[in-house]
């Protein structure tokens, strides 16, 4: 049976005595969700009913198909409803969160400009004269006033050395060691600085030869850095971080060989390496082995190598000391020592090599190329030894096995193979160290040190005998007689006495017998004495030749100085 029909009336609303007059909050949210899921809706029913039904669910359960979808439909429609309404509210909240925080504004900041090249300390730890240090720290002023008043300034060089594998974990004092190389007082009164000048502060420092170069190993660190504070005059740190990178570069000489010596055969390995290698590339390795043919007779046993192969290890130290609350971990006055090592680079190789028998003895001769960084898994870190207790070495590990034969010797086609083989293990230090590149020693080069440039041009010296390298100086007036001297005479006349040159030797004699000017005949035979030692010694030369009294009576003629090439007069 069907109900009364219910008559809408389009015009004017009746109300009823209970119903309020006006429209309540929850029939608008209503009539909203009735819009939203009408538009919802038409859209999906038109394209179930367009849908093919090609698939064989479709064509076994076509009711139970329509019952899931229009059960899907009814649950969707709340979930998109619900949300809808969430990413509406976190919208807003992710709008309020990306609003623009305002932050402290800093009164100023540093800047460094380093004047000096790359820190690199060429040679070994006994040889390195060290690496020079020289730049400017540079303060920017940014407060909106534009001047700042500081009243402390200091700026200090820290060496860090980090243990990864601490007494305990977790603690920053059994961990890092902080020493402090060298500190920069650069105000000893507050200053106020301006943003138009230019404010800059030069330093410099000579690191020495012996400092271990910045590391990064599997099991500690070394790290180099400058650290600046600066304090205001309304109580604001200014703080500034520069680290440092150090190298270590040692120079190349000649190769070295090695000799190898296996008992209790007659094998003898040669090998020779290049005295340094370098964390990138490749370096070559030639090896030869002699003694590898023993004769016995009519037969011969010799070796034969089957297989080679080679690696770079690298071994790393570090000793870790406790701090004072964790001491009791560790004996009293003892440490932990940790110990690890990885395999850098290998290879191996079953040809490629010469094998001469025929020789007395034999030898066999291999060359090949090793690396530290066929290993894409490790980083090669160059050789350390530092006093903190981190040490870095490498070594390289060559393996060969040889295998015995018999063969007759008339007939050296008869191999038979004994079944004796042999592992001939050899290791041999590795020098690993950073590229040196066309770089130079900084005393090479004596670049200018801030230090050693004084305020003013250097004295005579200094009465005060603290007043370093020029203290302790005397000096005093001359209050003794007038000195004697003599004016020198103009030379170019012939009546003048020619002065000698500025060697003031005497003149060298004339032979007896020479010819005149006019080259008629020999002149009248003259002797020239010199002076003597004692002579020369109690009173001053006069510069003239002493002529003999059996030539007394020619001595107006001129004279020829064949050592000085200038013409003089002898007078008596």
């Amino acid at each position: 049976m069907r109900g009364p029909r219910r008559t809408v009336h389009q015009g004017t609303a009746t109300t009823s005595p209970r119903q309020p007059t006006t429209t309540t909050v929850n029939d608008v949210v209503l009539a909203l969700q009735r819009k939203l899921t009408a538009n919802h809706l038409e859209p999906s029913l038109h394209i179930n009913q367009r849908r093919p039904s090609f698939s064989m669910d479709s064509l076994l359960h076509k009711k139970d198909k329509k019952r899931d979808d229009s059960k899907d439909r009814n649950s969707r429609e709340p979930k998109r409803l619900s949300l809808n309404m969430r990413h509406s509210s976190k919208s807003k909240d992710r709008v309020a969160q990306l609003s623009p925080r305002i932050t402290a504004h800093q009164p100023g900041r540093f800047d460094m400009i380093i004047e000096s090249p790359p820190l690199v300390l060429y040679g070994n730890v006994s040889t390195s004269t060290g690496a020079l240090l020289s730049g400017r720290l540079k303060f920017l002023v940014e407060d909106p006033a534009g001047e700042v008043r500081l009243n402390s300034f200091t700026m200090v060089l820290k060496a860090r050395i980090s243990s990864k594998k601490p007494v305990g974990k977790e603690c920053k004092e059994c961990s890092d060691k902080v020493d402090e190389l060298k500190t920069w007082t650069f105000l000893s009164e507050p200053k106020t600085f301006y943003a138009g000048q230019d404010n800059q502060f030069p330093y410099s420092f000579l690191f020495p030869g012996h400092l271990p170069a910045t590391t990064n190993a599997p099991l500690g660190s070394i790290q180099y850095s400058l650290h600046a504070t600066a304090l205001t005059s309304t109580g604001e740190k200014i703080l500034y971080n520069h680290p440092l990178t150090i190298q270590r570069a040692i120079q190349p000489g000649p190769d070295k060989s090695s000799i190898r010596i296996f008992p209790p055969t007659n094998l003898t390995g040669r090998v020779q390496l290049p005295p340094i290698v370098h964390p990138i590339g490749t370096f070559p390795v030639s090896m030869s082995l002699s003694g590898v043919v023993e004769k016995k007779g009519d037969s011969q046993t010799r070796w034969r190598l089957r297989k080679l192969s080679w690696r770079v290890e690298e071994h790393s130290k570090v000793i870790s000391t406790p701090c004072a609350k964790h001491a009791h971990k560790v004996s009293e006055g003892k440490s932990i020592l940790h110990t690890e090592t990885r395999i850098l680079g290998t290879d191996e190789m079953k040809t490629g090599w010469k094998s001469d028998f025929d020789t007395i003895g034999g030898e066999i001769n291999v060359e090949f190329e090793a690396s530290l960084a066929s290993n894409s898994k490790f980083k090669a870190v160059c050789d350390v030894e530092s006093p903190a207790g981190i040490e870095v070495k490498h070594n390289l590990v060559i393996e060969l096995i040889v295998a015995e034969e018999f063969c007759p010797s008339k007939n050296s086609q008869l191999i038979t193979p004994t079944g004796a083989a042999r592992v001939l293990r050899m290791q041999f230090a590795l020098v690993v160290t950073e590229r040196a590149g066309m770089g130079i020693s900084w005393d090479e080069e004596m670049p200018p040190v801030y230090e050693d440039v004084p305020e003013s041009p250097p004295g005579y010296g200094s009465a005060d005998k603290n007043d370093g390298a020029w203290g302790g100086a005397i000096i005093e007036d001359y209050n003794g007689p007038a000195l004697e001297y003599e004016d020198l005479e103009t030379m170019g006349t012939d009546t003048s006495i020619s002065r000698p040159s500025s060697s003031g030797l005497p003149m060298r004699p004339r032979l007896a017998g020479s010819r005149t000017d006019s080259g008629e005949g020999p002149s009248t035979p003259r002797q020239y004495v010199g002076f003597t030692n004692d002579e020369l010694s109690t009173e001053p030369p006069r510069y003239a030749l002493r002529v003999t009294d059996e030539s007394s009576d020619a001595h107006s003629g001129p004279v020829e100085d064949t050592a000085q090439g200038v013409a003089s007069t002898v007078q008596p």
